[in-house]
């Protein structure tokens, strides 16, 4: 009995000196988040790539071609156009463009851009141009008035269609730009024939 008790004693000495085990606990990485002043270099960037949008083009709308009369006169027309917007310069010294926009019967509806020669006077309209049976230039109507006026009389002198060509900006805008850059052009070669009379000859 007195030996049993003694190998529990040395036992227990034995359990008592020896190391202790600690289980070992599970580490947990967290994210290190740096604030750095020092810029980022630009090869390190995500590129965006922004898709550009697409370029205005001009208005779509119905070209007349000119009058194979226009073609043979377009100096007698220029002559009663400058004579008509820019009536106090002699008539010899202004060059005109203009553009048909529409004709019903013997009238025809334009617009036109005259310039005088070496620069100082500029006039832009839209016209009716009256015509004899003959195809003869009978007279020409200027649309008179400013605002308003001016709205009331393009309503009264042209059709419905060519209204619309006259009264939208953007319509307006184009035929004026088109026929101003080819005047500013024949200023400086004015024996050359305006853009309608050429483009009338380049359709076959």
């Amino acid at each position: 009995m007195k030996k049993a008790l003694l190998i529990v004693f040395l036992l227990g000495i034995l359990a008592a000196c020896a190391p202790a085990v600690t289980p070992t606990p599970t580490e947990t990485i967290l994210p290190t988040i740096v604030i750095s002043s020092t810029p980022v270099p630009s090869s390190t960037l995500i590129p965006v790539t922004e898709t550009p949008s697409p370029v205005p083009t001009d208005p779509i709308f119905p070209m007349i071609t000119p009058d194979p009369i226009q073609v043979e006169r377009w100096k007698e027309y220029q002559t009663a156009l400058a004579e008509s917007m820019l009536s106090s310069i002699p008539s010899e010294t202004v060059l005109c463009e203009w553009e048909v926009l529409g004709h019903l019967d013997q009238d025809l509806y334009v617009w036109v851009v005259c310039g005088r020669l070496g620069g100082g006077r500029w006039a832009s309209r839209p016209i009716v141009i009256h015509l004899e049976t003959n195809g003869d230039i009978k007279n020409v109507e200027v649309v008179p008035g400013i605002g308003s006026e001016y709205i009331s009389n393009i309503h009264k002198m042209f059709p419905a269609s060519v209204q619309e060509m006259i009264l939208d900006d953007q319509i307006s805008s184009t035929i004026y730009r088109r026929l101003s850059d080819h005047l500013n052009w024949r200023l400086a070669h004015p024996e050359e024939p305006p853009l309608n009379v050429l483009s009338a000859t380049s359709i076959p």
